[in-house]
């Protein structure tokens, strides 16, 4: 039903009506779950179709699923402390001292799984690289149950990977997987595979923020 004067509500679109689905996509025409690719468990619980089976797959980059050298599900995200990459905050001592460098939340179940204490150097792995981070053991995360498996979470900030601040830290990217959305490109950066551990300590590490 048009709006008075003859326009049509859904003004962003040419023919300015609803749609069940947006013509021309790759995937469609029902919003469908989809697992990502890398994923601990090996069946789609809501769905027959595990993965979306026209995701953009990039065979020179690697990737992985059910591999228990990689247990562990990874997330990454922004902190209030940097914006977006931190390619202007770290350059403000401020911000620097409230956010210093790569640090990883973990569950204190996770944490208690492999010997790790908060404010611990640790190991983030995944089958394109490694990070070093300082541990984050924080009740805000928690273990999920999904189809009888006991799947851990850690999440990662994306913003160091730069020379400033000085020791600031490897970046997230360097775990993340080069897997297209079917209809934009876009990686998954939220949901990819990693293993963590602790590492020798090789220098004081900097007591992480709790959250």
């Amino acid at each position: 039903m048009g709006l008075p004067g003859g326009k049509y509500p859904f003004i962003m679109k040419p023919d300015g009506v609803a749609s069940i689905y947006g013509p021309g996509l790759a995937d469609g025409p029902f919003p469908e779950h989809y697992e990502p690719l890398e994923c601990p468990i090996e069946k789609n619980p809501m769905s027959s179709q595990r993965i979306n089976p026209t995701i953009a797959l990039f065979k020179e980059y690697a990737f992985t699923t059910f591999d228990p050298k990689f247990p562990f599900v990874a997330t990454t995200y922004r902190v209030t402390e940097h914006w977006q990459t931190g390619l202007m905050t770290r350059y403000l001592s401020l911000q620097v001292e409230a956010e210093p460098q790569m640090f990883v939340e973990i569950s204190e179940e996770l944490a208690a799984l492999r010997g790790i204490k908060n404010g611990e150097w640790v190991l983030v792995s995944s089958p394109r690289g490694k990070v070093e981070a300082v541990a984050m053991v924080t009740k805000r995360w928690k273990p999920f149950k999904i189809v009888g498996q006991t799947i851990h979470e850690i999440g990662l900030p994306w913003c160091y990977g730069w020379l400033i601040p000085k020791d600031g830290g490897e970046s997230a990217n360097l775990l993340t997987p080069t897997i297209g959305d079917a209809n934009t490109a876009i990686p998954e950066y939220k949901a990819f595979l990693v293993n963590i551990e602790k590492l020798p300590e090789k220098k004081p590490a900097k007591k992480a923020k709790g959250r």
